[in-house]
């Protein structure tokens, strides 16, 4: 699993502003791309805490 603030500072470094939605944004973006053959969702929200990919 990885928190919002750990995609933040591995993709984006230290000094970027952890308030923004920047995060959000681009998992949507990956979800729109890895479900457009018609394929379930791999990324699964654990509110609060971050993100995980299905096994």
């Amino acid at each position: 699993m990885l928190t919002r603030a750990m995609l933040v500072e591995r993709v984006w470094g230290y000094d970027f502003a952890p308030t923004t939605n920047i995060v959000d944004v681009y998992v949507r973006h990956l979800r729109v791309k890895l479900t457009a053959a018609g394929g379930e969702d791999p990324i699964v929200t654990m509110r609060g805490v971050g993100y995980m990919l299905r096994g």
